[in-house]
C-alpha cells in the first residue's frame, strides 16, 4: 500500500492504478448515499480522472495483513482538505478492493 500513496502522491497514477486488481471493487460513501464502481476501467478511471494534484496521505495505520486500514487526508488544489476512513483489500500483491467513508 505504500508504492500505491507514493505512485499517486508523485503524479504517477498509471502506475498507482497498475497495483489493482482487474476485478477491483471500490465503494465511496458520499453524504447518506454509497456508491459501487466495479472493475479495474471503472475503479482505475476514478483515480485518472481525479483532479490534477489530487493526493491521498495516509495518517494512522493498521496493517491487518492483507487489510489496510488508514485515516486518508485528501488534497485536491482548489479545494478543502477532507479526512477519509479507507480500507483496502489486497490479494496475491493486487489491491481488489477499496471503501472510503467520511470520517
Amino acid at each position: 500500500m505504500e508504492l500505491f500513496f507514493e505512485l499517486l502522491n508523485a503524479g504517477d497514477r498509471e502506475g498507482a492504478v497498475a497495483l489493482m486488481d482487474e476485478n477491483t471493487e471500490m465503494r465511496v460513501h458520499v453524504g447518506e448515499s454509497v456508491q459501487t464502481l466495479r472493475g479495474l476501467d471503472r475503479v482505475g478511471g476514478w483515480f485518472l480522472r481525479g483532479d490534477k494534484g489530487l493526493k491521498m496521505i495516509p495518517g494512522e495505520v493498521r496493517d491487518l495483513g492483507n487489510t489496510y486500514q488508514a485515516d486518508l487526508m485528501v488534497v485536491r488544489p482548489g479545494a478543502p482538505s477532507q479526512h477519509l476512513d479507507a480500507q483496502f483489500r489486497v490479494e496475491a500483491g493486487k489491491i481488489t478492493s477499496i471503501n472510503l467513508a467520511p470520517r
